[in-house]
C-alpha cells in the first residue's frame, strides 16, 4: 500500500496536451482547463472537474488544480508510438520528453507547479488526441510510471513521476482520476490483475471505479492513509 504521510493541502500539477500529425487535437486547450480545474464543470456531462472529485474526495483537504499547456504536435505519427512491439512505456516516456523539450525551449514557467522537498513536481499529466489503439500495458494504454531519468527544468525543480491518458472524443473523469490516484496519492492498483476476482469492484476508484463521467470515491483505507478523513471508527469481529 502507500506510505503514511497524507495527500492535503493545495497542488498545482502540469497538464500537457499532445497531438499527432495525423492525429489532431479536438478538444480546445480552454475545455480541458476547465475539465480540470472549473468548479462545477460539466461539459460532456461529467459531474464536475477534476480539481472538484479531488476535493469532494479529501473532505476539503486536497485543492488539486492543473496548468494545461497549448498543444504540442509529436514528431512522428500516432503509429510510431503505439507500436506494440517496443515494450510499454518506452515510447511514451518519448513522448512525453519531446513535449518537454519543446516547452523548456519556448521558455515554458514552471515556477507555479508544486514540487517535493526534493523538487520532484507532483504532478506531470499527459493527455493526448485520440482513442486508445492498444490492448492493455501496450504502446500508449494509459498509466502512471516515472520517467527513465529526472527532467530537470530549472529553480531545483524537476519530472519523474508522470500519468499518460487518452483523451478521446470526449473528456471523462474516471480513468484521469484514477491515474493521479496512483501519481499524487501513491495509490495501488486494486482490480485483480488476474482477474480471479473483482476486488474491491465499483466500491472504490482504483478498482473498477464506478462511471467514466461520475467515478465513485476511493475507498476508506486510501482515505485514511491519505490523511483525507476526519475519523475513523474500527471495526473488531465478534
Amino acid at each position: 500500500g502507500p506510505e503514511a504521510g497524507g495527500t492535503v493541502g493545495t497542488y498545482v500539477g502540469l497538464c500537457v496536451l499532445i497531438e499527432f500529425p495525423d492525429v489532431p487535437g479536438t478538444i480546445s486547450r480552454t475545455e480541458v482547463d476547465h475539465y480540470c480545474n472549473q468548479p462545477g464543470y460539466a461539459g460532456f456531462g461529467n459531474n464536475g472537474s477534476v480539481r472538484d472529485y479531488f476535493f469532494e474526495v479529501s473532505d476539503g483537504k486536497l485543492t488539486y488544480t492543473n496548468v494545461v499547456t497549448a498543444y504540442y504536435t509529436a514528431a512522428h505519427n500516432r503509429a510510431y508510438y503505439t507500436d506494440p512491439s517496443i515494450p510499454h512505456g518506452t515510447r511514451a516516456r518519448e513522448l512525453i520528453t519531446e513535449a518537454l523539450d519543446s516547452l523548456v525551449a519556448q521558455g515554458f514557467d514552471f515556477s507555479p507547479l508544486s514540487s517535493d522537498a526534493g523538487g520532484f513536481i507532483y504532478a506531470l499529466n499527459v493527455f493526448y488526441a485520440g482513442h486508445v489503439v492498444n490492448n492493455w500495458a501496450e504502446g500508449l494504454w494509459p498509466h502512471s510510471w516515472s520517467l527513465a531519468a529526472p527532467y530537470p527544468v530549472g529553480g531545483g525543480k524537476r519530472f519523474f513521476d508522470y500519468q499518460f491518458t487518452d483523451m478521446s472524443d470526449e473528456l471523462t473523469l474516471r480513468t484521469f482520476c484514477h491515474e493521479n490516484g496512483h501519481m499524487i496519492c501513491d495509490y495501488p492498483d486494486l482490480y485483480d490483475y488476474g482477474g480471479e476476482s473483482s476486488g474491491p469492484g465499483h466500491f472504490c476508484l482504483m478498482g473498477y471505479g464506478g462511471a467514466d463521467k461520475n467515478p465513485v470515491h476511493v475507498c476508506a483505507y486510501l482515505k485514511n492513509v491519505a490523511g483525507w478523513t476526519t475519523s475513523l471508527t474500527q471495526l473488531v469481529p465478534g
